[in-house]
């Protein structure tokens, strides 16, 4: 697999190792879905990278150490209200030496810690991902909910 790996390199660039980064992503991943699964705030933000941009679905666009608190400050509300489950699809991954991105979905549940009524909303995802000494983070997200398929119109 290594020559497999050697063919995703630029060009002067120093050697990567495709296979380790991408199964370091997917721990990184299992890391993110765990964190929300036991409410671990820490756990969850030390996915992303020191300063990242958020353009997750229904909240403003939040950059560098603001994306930060803001992730801090929804979470930390989302944690007290409600019971997270959630369930991480992945559909790709791509490498590119120090730069990454995936995407896929996220089918979150969040049951009511009052009521117990739960809503299960479907999201699509895209992330960049950049190394900070030398761990994957995510660097950008960006999360939209899913809408119900339709068929277009017959072509011309």
């Amino acid at each position: 697999m290594a020559s497999e790996s050697l063919h995703d390199q630029p060009p002067g660039a120093p050697f990567c190792d495709v296979q380790h980064d991408k199964t370091a992503i997917l721990v990184a991943k299992t890391q993110y879905r765990e964190a929300y699964n036991t409410a671990d705030l820490d756990r969850l933000l030390n996915v992303f990278a020191s300063e990242f941009t958020d353009c997750s679905d229904g909240e403003p666009s939040f950059y560098g150490e603001e994306a930060v608190r803001a992730l801090r400050l929804r979470t930390q509300e989302l944690f007290q209200r409600f019971r997270v489950e959630i369930v991480v699809i992945m559909v790709e991954i791509t490498v590119k030496a120090d730069f990454a991105y995936d995407w896929g979905w996220h089918k979150v549940r969040l049951i009511d810690k009052d009521t117990g009524s739960a809503a299960d909303t479907k999201y699509r995802y895209f992330e960049t991902w950049k190394k900070e000494e030398g761990t994957w983070k995510i660097a950008h997200i960006i999360t939209n909910k899913e809408q119900s398929p339709r068929l277009l119109p017959a072509g011309e």
